[in-house]
C-alpha cells in the first residue's frame, strides 16, 4: 500500500511539473555549435578544468519561463556539467543582485551530456523582456574542450555558479557551451524566423546586438504588424555550404540548426560567399562551381519545404575587393544570384541584399560607407540597411 501511495504521489508530482511547462517554446537567443578552436585569435588555447565559465545571452524575445539548451553535439566524448546558473545583467553588463537562479537537469544540479547530444535544462519561472541581457554560468569539473560557439566569456577557478560577482575573472575568447535560450509564455509569438548563414548573418564586425537579424527583430517589434515574430540567428562566421569552414557545412547542420529550432515557421537562407571566395589550397579544399552551390540550395529548399517551413532566399552581397575575391568568384556569385532571382516564384520570399548593398555606380563593390573596410562585412549602418531591406519581405508573410 505504501509503495502504491508513493507511486501515486510521484505520478501526481510529475503531472504537476508537466502542467507547468509552457505549451509552446520559442527561441530567444542562439549560438550554433562550431567545434573547439584552440588556435583562434585571443583564444584560451587550452581546455577548461575545474573552472566556471560565464557567457552572456542577449534576449531577443520576451517570455515568462525559460530553459537553456547546452550542446555536446560535435564531441566524441561525454561532457560533465558540475553546476549551472543564470542571472540578469544591467545596462552596463553588471550582475543584478537577487536575480541569480540555479539551473537543474531532471531535478539534479549536475548533468552528463552524451557525445553527439544536446541537453535542455529544466524550465524555470523567470520572466524576461526583449533586449535584456542574461549571464549563464557553467562549472566544468573535468578537463573538457566544449565543442560549442566561440565567444568572449569570463572564466574563474572552481565552482562559482552560486556567486553573483565572479572574483577576478579572466576574459577570453573561448567556447560557451550554450547553443540556445528558449522562452515559454510568449503568447503573441506565432511566427519563428530562422536566419541561416555565415558571418554576415552572425553579425561579424557589428556592435553588440547590431547584426541584421537583431536589428530586424527590433523593427518587427516596433511595427504593429510585426509583433508576432521571434528570430533565431543561426549564422556562423566562416561557414560554407558544401565543405568544412568554421563549423559543419550548411548541408550538414541544417536539420539541427534550422529544422530543430522549436516551432520554426520560416527560414532566410543567405550563405555561399565563403564557397565562392578563393580557397587557400586548391589541392586540399574544394572550390565549388556555381552549379554545385545551386544544387545545395535545392537541397535546403527541399528539406525545409518537407518540414513545412516557408523559405526565403537572400541574394549574396557584393564582395569585390575582399581578400579572397576574384573575377572567377564574381562570375560564380552573379550566377548564383541570377538563379535566386529567376526562381523567386518557387520561394516564399526573396530579399535582394545584393541590390541594396551595392556601391552606387559600382554594384559589385559593397557600399563603402556601410562596410567595415574589408569589402566583405557590413558595419552597423550596413546591417541596418539589410534589416530594412528584409523588413517588408518578412511583414509580407503575415502573422496568422
Amino acid at each position: 500500500m505504501r509503495r502504491m501511495l508513493a507511486l501515486a504521489a510521484l505520478l501526481a508530482a510529475a503531472g504537476s511539473v508537466h502542467a507547468a511547462e509552457p505549451d509552446r517554446w520559442v527561441p530567444a537567443w542562439s549560438g550554433p555549435p562550431i567545434g573547439y578552436e584552440p588556435a583562434i585569435r585571443d583564444g584560451l588555447g587550452r581546455p577548461f578544468k575545474d573552472e566556471t565559465v560565464r557567457q552572456e545571452l542577449h534576449v531577443g524575445t520576451a517570455g515568462r519561463t525559460l530553459r537553456v539548451r547546452l550542446s555536446n553535439e560535435l564531441s566524441e566524448a561525454p561532457l560533465r556539467i558540475g553546476a549551472a546558473s543564470i542571472l540578469r545583467l544591467d545596462a552596463d553588463g553588471k550582475p543584478v543582485a537577487g536575480s541569480l537562479r540555479a539551473l537543474t537537469f531532471g531535478g539534479a544540479r549536475d548533468a552528463r551530456i552524451p557525445a553527439h547530444a544536446p541537453m535542455l535544462s529544466d524550465a524555470i519561472d523567470y520572466p524576461v523582456e526583449a533586449g535584456e541581457r542574461l549571464a549563464l554560468s557553467v562549472y566544468f569539473p573535468d578537463e573538457v574542450a566544449p565543442p560549442a560557439h566561440a565567444q568572449m566569456v569570463d572564466i574563474v577557478a572552481g565552482d562559482a555558479t552560486a556567486l553573483v560577482d565572479l572574483p577576478d575573472p579572466r576574459r577570453a575568447r573561448a567556447s560557451g557551451v550554450a547553443s540556445a535560450l528558449e522562452v515559454g509564455g510568449a503568447a503573441a509569438t506565432t511566427r519563428v524566423l530562422v536566419t541561416f548563414g555565415d558571418s554576415i548573418t552572425e553579425g561579424a564586425g557589428a556592435s553588440r546586438a547590431m547584426s541584421w537579424p537583431a536589428q530586424l527583430g527590433r523593427l518587427l517589434a516596433a511595427n504593429p504588424k510585426g509583433r508576432c515574430w521571434a528570430i533565431a540567428n543561426e549564422g556562423i562566421s566562416g561557414n560554407r555550404l558544401l565543405s568544412q569552414g568554421r563549423g559543419p557545412a550548411a548541408l550538414a547542420r541544417f536539420d539541427r540548426d534550422v529544422l530543430g529550432v522549436p516551432n520554426a515557421t520560416h527560414v532566410v537562407i543567405l550563405e555561399g560567399i565563403n564557397d565562392i571566395g578563393n580557397v587557400r589550397d586548391p589541392a586540399k579544399e574544394w572550390q565549388a562551381p556555381a552549379d554545385r552551390l545551386i544544387a545545395a540550395y535545392e537541397q535546403l529548399l527541399t528539406r525545409a519545404k518537407g518540414r513545412g517551413l516557408k523559405v526565403i532566399f537572400g541574394t549574396l552581397l557584393p564582395y569585390e575587393g575582399a581578400a579572397y575575391a576574384s573575377a572567377e568568384g564574381e562570375q560564380r556569385r552573379q550566377a548564383v544570384n541570377a538563379w535566386i532571382r529567376a526562381n523567386r516564384a518557387r520561394f516564399d520570399g526573396l530579399i535582394d541584399f545584393d541590390a541594396a548593398m551595392g556601391e552606387p555606380g559600382k554594384p559589385s563593390v559593397m557600399r563603402l560607407s556601410e562596410q567595415i573596410g574589408d569589402h566583405l562585412h557590413p558595419n552597423d549602418a550596413g546591417y541596418a540597411t539589410m534589416a530594412k531591406t528584409a523588413l517588408p519581405v518578412i511583414l509580407g508573410q503575415g502573422c496568422r
